[in-house]
C-alpha cells in the first residue's frame, strides 16, 4: 500500500492536462456537499420548530403556539422539497465521481499492462478518488458555513431563522462522509473492469447496450402516484403521504434509468436517418455512449421535472393564503427549491460538458487529422446536445404533467405556475447549450487547431 501511495503521489504531482479534470471534480463535490448540508439544515430547522425546540426570545407565546400547531405541515413540505432536491444532488455526485473515471481508467490500465499488480492499481485508484472527494467535501462544508448567515435571512412562519436552527449538527456527521463514500464506490466499480480487462480499457471498447426494461419502473411509479393522489388506496394518512413523497422522488430516480435508454434509441434513429456529416457524428456518438449523453442533459431534465411538479405551488399558496403565513411560505419554498436545483444543474452541466471534451480529446484529434474540419466537430457537438435535450426535457415535462393531474384545477386557478415552469425550462436549456458553446476552445485545442484570439 505504501508503494501504491508513493506512486500515486508522484503521478498526482505531474498531472498535466489532468489538473483541469481534478479541479472540476473537486468543484462538483463541493457543490454537492454545500447543497446537501444546506438542505439537511433547513429540514432540521423545521423539525425542530415542529417539536417546539426553538423558542427563542424572538418568539412570542402566541407565535409559539401557532408554530406547534402548523409545524407538522411545514415538515411535510420540507420533506417534499428535500426529496425533489435529493435526486439532482446525487446525480451531480455521481457525475463528479465519474468525471475522472475515463482518464483514470486509461492511466491505471496502462500501469496494469506495464506490470503493476491489482493491489497497487487499487490503492492508487482509491487514493485518487478519495483525495478529490475529501477536498471537495471540505470546501463544500466551508461554503455551507460561510453562507449560513445568508440563508438565515429567509423568513418562514412569520420570522427569520436563527443560525443555530439551520446548523446541521449531528446530521452533518452522518451526511458528510457520504460524499467520499460515493467517490470510493465509483472508483472501485470502475476498477473492477481495469483489473479484469486492462487491454479493453486501454483500447476504449464499446459500451454494453441498454434494455427497454428500464421503462417498467416509471409506469409503476406513475400508476401508484395517481392511485394515491386520487384517494383510491385505502390506507392511513401517514402511509398515504409516504407513498406520495416516495413515488415523487422515485420518479426522479427512474429518470436516471429511463434517460440513457431513451437516448440510446434516439442516437440510433438519428444516425440511421442522418443526411449530413455532423448529424451522423452526433447520432453515432450518442448511440455509442448514451449514459455520457444523458449526464450532459440530465441535470436540466430533472430541473424541468421539479419545475413541472412545483407549478401547482402558486395555486396551493393562494389556497393557503388565509392560514397566516402558509401561502407566502409555500411560494418562498418553491423559489428556494428551484434555485438550489438549478445551481446543481448548472454545475452538473458545466462539469459534464468540460469533462466530455477532455475524455474525447484523442478522438477529436484523430478526426481532425483524418480530414474532418473543426467546424464540423462543433456542429456535431451542438446536435449531440440539443437533440437529446429536446427529447428528455419534453419527456420530463409530460411525466410531471401526469403526476400533477389530480391538482389540475389548482393550476388552472393560478396560471402563473405555467409561467414559472416555462421560464425554468427555457433557462435550463439555454444553460446547457451555453455550456456546450463555452467549451468550443477546448475542442479547438483537443483537435490541435489554431485557437482564435
Amino acid at each position: 500500500m505504501r508503494a501504491s501511495l508513493r506512486l500515486w503521489w508522484a503521478l498526482a504531482r505531474r498531472q498535466g492536462p489532468d489538473r483541469l479534470t481534478t479541479g472540476l471534480a473537486v468543484l462538483a463535490f463541493a457543490a454537492v456537499t454545500w447543497a446537501l448540508l444546506t438542505t439537511l439544515g433547513g429540514l432540521r430547522a423545521f423539525v425542530g420548530r415542529a417539536a417546539g425546540e426553538w423558542t427563542g426570545p424572538e418568539s412570542s407565546s402566541t407565535g409559539e403556539v401557532w408554530v406547534l400547531g402548523m409545524g407538522e405541515v411545514y415538515v411535510v413540505l420540507a420533506v417534499v422539497a428535500a426529496a425533489l432536491i435529493l435526486v439532482p444532488l446525487i446525480t451531480l455526485g455521481g457525475a463528479a465521481a465519474r468525471l475522472a473515471v475515463a482518464r483514470r481508467n486509461a492511466r491505471m490500465a496502462a500501469l496494469r499492462l506495464a506490470g503493476a499488480t491489482t493491489g497497487q492499481v487499487a490503492g492508487m485508484a482509491v487514493a485518487d478518488a478519495l483525495a478529490q472527494a475529501v477536498a471537495g467535501a471540505l470546501a463544500g462544508a466551508a461554503l455551507y458555513g460561510a453562507t449560513l448567515p445568508l440563508v438565515a435571512l429567509l423568513h418562514f412562519q412569520g420570522r427569520a431563522f436563527g443560525v443555530g436552527e439551520l446548523w446541521v449538527g449531528s446530521w452533518g456527521a452522518l451526511a458528510l462522509p457520504a460524499v467520499p463514500l460515493v467517490a470510493l464506490v465509483s472508483a472501485l466499480a470502475a476498477l473492477r473492469r481495469v483489473a479484469v480487462t486492462p487491454l479493453g480499457v486501454a483500447a476504449r471498447t464499446g459500451v454494453k447496450p441498454l434494455s427497454w426494461t428500464r421503462l417498467l419502473p416509471l409506469f409503476v411509479l406513475v400508476g401508484v402516484f395517481l392511485l394515491a393522489a386520487n384517494g383510491l388506496l385505502h390506507v392511513g394518512a401517514v402511509v398515504l403521504l409516504a407513498i406520495l413523497v416516495g413515488t415523487l422522488a422515485g420518479a426522479m430516480w427512474v429518470f436516471n434509468l429511463v434517460g440513457p435508454w431513451l437516448i440510446s434509441v434516439l442516437g440510433r434513429v438519428v444516425a440511421r436517418r442522418a443526411r449530413t456529416v455532423p448529424t451522423l457524428l452526433a447520432g453515432r456518438r450518442i448511440a455509442d455512449d448514451p449514459k455520457a449523453a444523458w449526464r450532459s442533459v440530465g441535470g436540466v431534465t430533472l430541473v424541468a421535472f421539479v419545475a413541472g411538479v412545483l407549478s401547482v405551488s402558486p395555486g396551493l399558496a393562494a389556497t393557503g393564503a388565509e392560514q397566516d403565513h402558509l401561502g407566502v411560505d409555500i411560494a418562498t419554498g418553491t423559489a428556494l427549491t428551484l434555485v438550489i436545483a438549478s445551481l446543481l444543474a448548472a454545475v452538473s452541466t458545466g462539469v459534464t460538458q468540460a469533462g466530455r471534451v477532455l475524455d474525447h480529446a484523442g478522438e477529436y484529434r484523430a478526426l481532425h487529422l483524418a480530414g474532418t474540419e473543426v467546424a464540423t466537430l462543433h456542429a456535431a457537438r451542438m446536435r449531440e446536445t440539443w437533440i437529446p435535450l429536446t427529447v428528455c426535457v419534453g419527456g420530463a415535462s409530460v411525466t410531471a404533467l401526469a403526476l400533477i393531474t389530480p391538482f389540475i384545477d389548482v393550476l388552472a386557478g393560478e396560471p402563473i405556475g405555467v409561467v414559472l415552469f416555462l421560464g425554468s425550462v427555457v433557462a435550463g436549456c439555454a444553460l446547457v447549450l451555453g455550456g456546450t458553446a463555452a467549451s468550443r476552445r477546448m475542442v479547438d485545442r483537443a483537435a490541435g487547431a489554431a485557437v482564435p484570439a
